[in-house]
């Protein structure tokens, strides 16, 4: 029963239903939805770490006059599938399975079904690994790449701004699996508590002042409907991917839009993207965090729109 508990369908956080599937490569269940104009331009949204719609609450009705938005949800999160049930302390569902270039396999599946032939891929935190191996897979599909509070590598190699995470977490995560299962029922008590913004807000730092309790409301809700083990397959996949060698050779306009005082990917990351990738422009929010599409989303929209002009609509 308890592997059951943990097999259902995900669900909260989602802000726009997704009222459209594929069968990606793998045969996985890929759910999404297409916003906007039918004629218009494509802009991809690349959302971060077990993140659905959350962080994409005031970004994307911001350009849905404009633009045609594609809104997804990576395999195992929100509503889209996992290759299979995950079984028995998950062991049905491998690591290599929940990668970040199987996330940008998908996504092309998904511009395929859709017949899109050029996209603006804009990703935020992790998101923004997802965007760089879509480039990396079809470079020739994405006509321009933004960064919101992501980097080209896991963040676990930056995090607070030391590498401990990196050798620290690696190790940890297979221990979870030498707890009994039903232990692991806490995730929810404990995700699901009210305390959980307070947590990330003043333990963490991983919200700012302006990131608003509600906002973040269904993001809890999806986190503590998650397999905690699954996500630990996730944190390993992550971990292990890097499009480092990419950035010299980026051929297409990248939009880099980062807050000062992240701790998960400090500004530092941000100014070496620009640095390394020839045609960047970088924009920094003072006082935001990872949480920027939530604390300054005019701000950021005031920097995307004319970004988005520039390059779908010369």
């Amino acid at each position: 029963m308890v592997g059951r508990w943990f097999a259902r369908p995900r669900t909260g956080g989602e802000l726009w239903p997704k009222d459209r599937h594929v069968r990606s490569f793998d045969g996985t269940r890929i759910r999404y939805t297409v916003l906007g104009p039918a004629s218009a331009p494509m802009v991809t949204m690349c959302a971060g770490f077990l993140s659905p719609d959350t962080f994409w609450k005031y970004l994307v009705p911001g350009l849905t006059d404009t633009y045609r938005v594609l809104v997804w949800n990576y395999r195992g999160v929100g509503v889209s599938d996992l290759p299979r049930e995950p079984g028995f302390h998950a062991l049905n569902v491998r690591t290599n399975e929940l990668t970040i270039e199987a996330n940008a396999r998908d996504l092309r599946v998904i511009l395929d079904v859709e017949d899109v032939a050029s996209t603006v891929i804009a990703g935020h935190s992790m998101g923004v690994q997802t965007a760089l191996d879509a480039y990396r897979q079809f470079p020739e599909r994405v006509a321009g790449l933004v960064s919101i509070a992501g980097a080209y590598r896991s963040p676990l190699r930056t995090f607070y701004g030391t590498d401990v995470s990196a050798r620290l977490v690696p190790v940890a995560l297979p221990l979870l699996h030498a707890l009994p299962r039903v232990t692991l029922l806490a995730w929810r008590a404990a995700i699901a508590s009210p305390a959980s913004y307070a947590f990330g807000r003043y333990v963490l730092r991983a919200a700012g002042p302006r990131t608003k309790a509600r906002d973040m409301a269904g993001y809890f809700e999806h986190l503590s409907l998650s397999d905690p083990l699954i996500a630990a397959k996730m944190i390993r996949a992550m971990h292990g991917h890097s499009a480092e060698a990419l950035l010299e050779g980026l051929k297409v306009p990248v939009l880099i839009v980062h807050g000062t005082a992240d701790p998960f990917t400090p500004a530092r990351v941000a100014v070496e993207m620009n640095e390394r990738i020839p045609e960047a422009e970088l924009v920094l929010l003072e006082g935001g965090t990872h949480t920027l599409p939530l604390e300054y989303p005019r701000e950021t929209l005031d920097v995307l729109r004319p970004y988005l002009d520039d390059v779908l609509r010369p």
